[in-house]
């Protein structure tokens, strides 16, 4: 499986995080037998919103591309390096952001992040003013969220509506993890982003 991003072919491993940034023409491709998926995490509503949201199709099938060396590409983040992350810290649950270099998110519409819970844990109970999707990528278990308890295993995908307080727990006998985007970049630049947790009194200005 690769992703082709303005003449750069990248190979797609399980897992991985591929970037498509606007304005690049980009298809995605399969060598071989069987079928793949991929999930996109698109910010759509806000382009139909706006509106600014319109498809160009290149003049041919596809766009021209060679193979290209992603070790060191600003576009490409391999989930056995974000895995090893998350493996190093301590704890039964831990989340990781997906940066850029410079620390920025990769969007200034969407963010994503990874996530590790432990076998037979809890995460911390959360509610915050973002919207978020979660993939599970390997692991088994529930997730309550608001009043309603979600059951999902390796392969399913569920959201967290903004401002729904919510908590995952994992089953017995394998480690969790979550790949998860969200509106944080926008909600934040916005002024809009607040946690349950946070002393609002800090917010006032004088």
């Amino acid at each position: 499986m690769f992703t082709a991003v303005h003449g750069k072919r990248i190979q797609m491993q399980k897992g991985d995080v591929i970037l498509t940034p606007s304005w690049n023409w980009h298809d995605h491709g399969k060598d071989g037998s069987g079928p793949m998926i991929w999930l996109d995490g698109l910010d759509l509503p806000n382009f139909r919103h706006f509106p600014v949201h319109f498809v160009e199709h290149f003049e041919q099938s596809r766009y021209p591309a060679e193979n290209a060396d992603t070790s060191a590409s600003p576009i490409v983040f391999p989930w056995a390096r974000m895995k090893a992350q998350l493996d190093q810290e301590q704890g039964n649950w831990t989340t990781q952001r997906y940066l850029k270099e410079d620390g920025s998110e990769v969007s200034r519409i969407l963010g994503g992040c990874a996530e590790r819970l432990n076998t037979s844990t809890s995460s911390p109970a959360r509610r915050e003013t973002t919207s978020a999707v979660y993939h599970v990528i390997t692991g088994s278990g529930t997730s309550q969220v608001g009043d309603q308890t979600l059951t999902w295993k390796t392969g399913d995908t569920f959201c967290i509506p903004s401002w729904y307080k919510y908590q995952h727990f994992a089953n017995e006998g394998e480690t969790v993890y979550f790949y998860r985007f969200d509106d944080k970049p926008m909600i934040t630049a916005l002024g809009f982003y607040r946690t349950e947790e946070m002393d609002v009194e800090s917010l006032v200005s004088a």
